[in-house]
């Protein structure tokens, strides 16, 4: 995160920055009778106290771009919601809050990276007298430098020679979306390399979600990140599309269990198969 500026009437970041690692998302309700400003300051002064500096922080209505995504929209898109968390999850980032509050901290050693989200809700489905509880989500995220594996034209023929499909190994896409990375380049570059060295060679370019968020929108997500590919390839190394066909198979073909963050990263892939 970068300088915090004005635009169209909100305060917003300067810039971001993509991170990989363990990521971590909690999710409370505040004891009764704490208010969202209450909370949110605990929640700064012990970061603060642990060494950690505040890179970002808004409240309200500032935090939304008018026209753009709101608040609760940009920390916890659909396709990151908790699965099966019951009623005070869904009414802990609907439009009827109050108080939002959010900042995001990065500690000394830049190793650890936290975002806090407040806002008072009213919980309809709380047993107690006072259902106006402060919900609170915390992200945290541990970072992890990407494992990069060797990826070259031979290995992805012989791969496929094997077992009629490979692994795209570090293809790298913007969260949640079908937008490649600089990082991806170089194995685009060896994915085009193969095809030219192997002329009778037409393969299925095939995207593969984990099983976070909604099927339908996976099944999407994966097809469009697979004409990502294609679209890149044609574009940038002049590859006939006729010899890359496009498809998304979503969370239906799983590498690992879906069960662990490693696992999930396993599962979110791109692979080369022959036709």
């Amino acid at each position: 995160m970068g300088p915090v500026i004005e635009r169209d009437g909100a305060r917003q970041p300067e810039s971001s920055e993509i991170l990989e690692g363990k990521s971590t998302r909690l999710m409370y309700l505040a004891p009764a009778g704490r208010s969202s400003l209450e909370v949110f300051r605990n929640y700064e002064s012990s970061l603060q106290a642990r060494g950690f500096e505040v890179l970002f922080d808004c409240s309200a209505n500032d935090c939304d771009a008018r026209g753009g995504k709101s608040l609760q929209d940009s920390i916890l898109p659909a396709g990151r919601r908790i699965g099966k968390a019951g009623d005070h999850a869904a009414t802990a980032f609907n439009f009827n809050v109050k108080d939002r509050r959010y900042l995001t901290a990065r500690s000394g050693d830049n190793q650890t990276w936290v975002g806090v989200y407040v806002a008072e809700a009213k919980h309809m489905f709380l047993r107690a007298p006072d259902k106006l509880r402060v919900a609170i989500h915390v992200d945290v995220l541990e970072v992890q430098d990407m494992e990069e594996r060797m990826v070259d034209a031979a290995a992805l023929a012989k791969g496929i020679g094997d077992k009629g499909s490979v692994t795209l190994d570090n293809i790298y896409f913007d969260f949640g979306a079908a937008t490649l990375t600089a990082q991806s380049d170089n194995a685009i570059a060896e994915a085009a390399r193969l095809l030219r060295d192997n002329p009778d060679l037409d393969i299925y370019v095939v995207g593969h979600t984990d099983s976070v968020g909604a099927y339908e929108g996976n099944l999407a997500l994966s097809r469009q990140r697979a004409e990502a590919v294609v679209a890149a390839l044609a574009s940038g190394h002049a590859v006939d599309r006729g010899r890359a066909i496009p498809a998304g198979v979503g969370p239906l073909a799983p590498f690992a269990s879906n069960a662990t963050e490693a696992g999930r990263a396993e599962n979110r892939r791109v692979e080369l198969v022959a036709r």
